[in-house]
């Protein structure tokens, strides 16, 4: 029998994904341009090119990106999102596709899920011990709202994962239920839903049905609109403990996020336990060489203290917020990650990158 030749696009293929799977990487790009198709790897946050394909090959490559996610192939004028299953992307692990269509052909933006390996237990995550310990007691508690927020890509899907395994893990059992966009990681005892737009499921809906489900403790994705805060904020007002995300440069700045979504200041200051913000930042090399590997998590967290209730309550800005934030002792990201600094894992450098010159 003679050999079967393999075709160059999933040659190509093959080798990218085993290439950002042999580099820890977290995304995969491929941006079509006039010369060809330039593919760069986000290493521990940072984007570089990796190499650039020629133009007649760049689209079979994208093509067969597409097949192995199940998407249309003839649609190259809609962006589109799909999966790859760990046991068709040679990795084993399931990689997200999304593709978007530009004047020079589709744009394609691939991200790896974690390995199963990754410690997942909260302890294991980096935080520090007082940011630890706050966010532990808040998840013990019946009822209320936890917020975290951070950009695309600082953690906070591992984070809000591990809070649910701690809460899985604690006796009593709780029913615990979530609502996603996507679901990124499947979790022993949580039962996870995935958010469907076309067919009429966004967040708030699904968050209306699933509090007839007798849930104790609920993941939202994120809160993106008036709706959805108004139902996961009266959630926690009800029984309920909520998790979810919000954007917003800090923690004190979540509140503001809310207030302009419509969100009553007393639901906000009954209702939420507290606030967390984090980014991720690279570590120094630990065996004498130059650069960076790995990374660290530095977050910061906001409770509901007297000051910042009254702030809230009275509708303050997000500099308001801040202040009073700082007044009642909370430590910033900035302040946190200066102890890293000190520390010798991280330098001022990355930290001036990740979170701005001071």
């Amino acid at each position: 029998m003679g050999c079967v030749a393999i075709s160059p696009a999933v040659e190509t293929v093959e080798r990218l994904l085993q290439q950002a799977s042999r580099a820890g990487a977290s995304d995969l790009h491929l941006d079509p341009g006039e010369q060809g198709v330039l593919v760069s790897l986000r290493t521990d946050g940072v984007l570089k090119p990796l190499e650039t394909l020629s133009r007649l090959l760049g689209p079979h490559v994208v093509g067969r990106l597409k097949a192995l996610a199940d998407l249309l192939a003839y649609r190259t004028d809609l962006p589109q999102e799909g999966r790859i299953p760990a046991d068709r992307s040679g990795i084993d692990a399931e990689v997200r596709v999304a593709t978007y269509p530009t004047l020079f052909g589709e744009r394609v933006a691939l991200r790896f899920d974690a390995p199963e390996g990754q410690p997942q237990d909260l302890d294991t995550l980096g935080l520090g011990a007082p940011v630890l310990a706050a966010l532990q007691a808040a998840l013990n508690q019946p009822e209320g709202v936890i917020l975290l927020t951070g950009p695309s890509g600082s953690g906070k899907t591992t984070t809000l994962y591990s809070a649910l395994r701690h809460v899985a893990a604690s006796e009593p059992r709780r029913s615990i239920v979530t609502v996603e966009d996507p679901v990124e990681r499947r979790i022993e005892g949580v039962v996870q839903t995935q958010v469907n737009p076309a067919a009429g499921l966004t967040f708030a809906r699904a968050l209306r049905s699933l509090l007839r489900q007798d849930p104790e403790v609920l993941l939202v994705g994120e809160i993106r609109d008036a709706e959805t805060a108004k139902v996961a904020l009266e959630a926690g007002l009800t029984g309920h403990l909520v998790a979810s995300t919000v954007h917003a440069g800090t923690a004190p700045q979540v509140f503001t996020r809310l207030l302009e979504m419509g969100v009553e200041p007393f639901v906000l200051t009954t209702a939420v336990r507290g606030v967390m913000a984090q980014r991720l930042l690279r570590k120094r090399r630990t065996d004498g060489g130059e650069g960076y590997q790995g990374r660290v998590l530095v977050a910061e967290w906001v409770p509901l203290s007297s000051g910042l209730r009254e702030a809230v309550l009275a509708r303050a800005d997000g500099e308001e917020l801040t202040r009073r934030a700082r007044e009642d002792g909370c430590r910033g990201l900035r302040e946190e990650a200066q102890s890293l600094v000190d520390a010798g894992i991280t330098t001022q450098e990355e930290v001036d990158r990740v979170l701005g010159l001071a």
